[in-house]
C-alpha cells in the first residue's frame, strides 16, 4: 500500500513567500497527497493573495485560517493534528520562508525504512555550500559538543554516512514526520508560541529515542535573515531558553557546562535586551522563573 503524506505549511503574513512554496511542492517529484496550509490570522491579504492565484480552488489545498496568530508552534501545532487525525502516514513541515528543492520529497522516503524523521539539507539559496542553520554535533554521550555547530555543506557530507547524517534534524524545515511519532511523543507544545519550539521537539523526540537523521542528498532553500528582536520577541526567545534548559539539560551538555548554561544565555542575551524598564524587566523575570518551574506565561497583551 502507497503510503499518504500531507505536507503542513505555517504562514503568517509572507504571502509572496508563501505562493513560492506553494509552487514548489506542488511541483515535487513525488507530490504530497494533500497541502495543509496554516494561516496564522495573516493581514496582508494572505486568503485574496491564493484566491486569486487559484490555490483556493486546488483540491489538493487545505486552507486554514486562525482567528489569532498562534505562533509558530500554535500554526505546526494545528497543523500536525489536522494531518494526524486525518490519518497521513508521514507530515512534510515547513514554515513559508523556505521551499523544497524539486526532488526533495523523492529523497527523503528514501530513508522511510530506518528513520522516524528525516530532515533535508537546509542550505542558502545564493550560497549553496552554506548551511542557513548550525547542524548540532554529538559527543559520545549523546550531548551537544560545545562549538560543535556544522555551517558547510561540505563539513556536513564529510560527517555523513551513506548519505546520511543521523541523530538530527532542523525542525520544521521541510522535516518529514512520521505519525507514529506523534503517538510516542505527542505534538509540538503551541505554548512555546515562538523561537525555540523546534528545539524543544526535537529535544523530546531525542529524550525518546526516535530514529532522527539528516539526508545529505535532499535540499531545501532557506535565507538566513537576523531576526528582529522586539520585546515581545526577546521575551519568547530567553523564556523557551530556559524552558529547555531546565527540561532537558541534562540532555544537551555535560554536568559541567550545564552549571555555567545560565550564565552563558545571560551573557549571550543581555547586550540584546530591547527595553531596561523596571516593567519589562519584571516581565522577563516571571517568564523565566515559571519557565523553569515547567509553567509557560504568554507575553502580556
Amino acid at each position: 500500500m502507497t503510503e499518504t503524506i500531507a505536507a503542513i505549511i505555517v504562514t503568517f503574513n509572507r504571502k509572496y513567500l508563501l505562493i513560492q512554496c506553494l509552487e514548489a511542492v506542488l511541483y515535487q517529484s513525488r507530490i504530497p497527497d494533500q497541502i495543509i496550509v496554516i494561516d496564522n490570522a495573516s493581514t496582508d491579504g494572505t486568503p485574496e493573495s491564493l484566491k486569486e492565484s487559484g490555490y483556493l480552488e486546488n483540491p489538493m489545498i487545505n486552507y486554514v485560517r486562525l482567528t489569532e496568530n498562534t505562533g509558530g508552534a500554535g500554526g505546526f501545532y494545528q497543523g500536525m493534528k489536522l494531518g494526524y487525525e486525518a490519518g497521513y502516514d508521514w507530515l512534510w513541515l515547513m514554515d513559508d520562508d523556505g521551499y523544497p528543492q524539486q526532488d526533495c520529497l523523492e529523497i527523503l522516503l528514501q530513508g522511510r525504512d530506518n528513520f522516524e524523521i528525516i530532515g533535508p539539507s537546509v542550505v542558502i539559496p545564493d550560497n549553496l555550500s552554506r548551511l542557513t542553520w548550525g547542524v548540532r554535533s554529538f559527543n559520545e554521550a549523546g550531548q551537544f559538543k560545545p562549538r560543535g555547530l556544522i555551517y558547510e555543506y561540505a563539513q556536513l557530507v564529510e560527517n555523513s554516512q551513506d548519505g546520511w547524517y543521523e541523530g538530527f534534524a532542523n525542525f520544521f524545515n521541510a522535516v518529514l514526520l512520521k505519525r507514529q511519532v506523534i503517538d510516542k511523543v505527542g505534538y509540538i507544545l503551541p505554548e512555546l508560541f515562538c523561537w525555540g519550539d523546534e528545539l524543544e521537539y526535537f529535544l523530546r523526540c531525542k529524550s525518546l529515542k526516535i530514529q532522527i537523521s539528516t539526508s545529505i542528498n535532499a535540499l531545501y532553500f532557506h535565507p538566513y535573515n537576523a531576526p528582529s528582536i522586539s520585546k515581545f520577541r526577546y521575551y519568547y526567545v530567553l523564556r523557551n531558553v530556559f524552558y529547555n534548559y531546565s527540561k532537558y539539560g541534562k540532555n544537551m551538555y555535560s554536568d559541567t557546562l550545564r552549571k555555567f548554561y545560565p550564565i552563558y544565555i545571560i551573557l549571550k542575551y543581555i547586550r540584546q535586551i530591547p527595553s531596561l524598564s523596571p516593567q519589562y524587566l519584571w516581565i522577563l523575570y516571571q517568564g523565566i522563573i515559571n519557565a523553569v518551574q515547567d509553567k509557560l506565561i504568554a507575553f502580556p497583551k
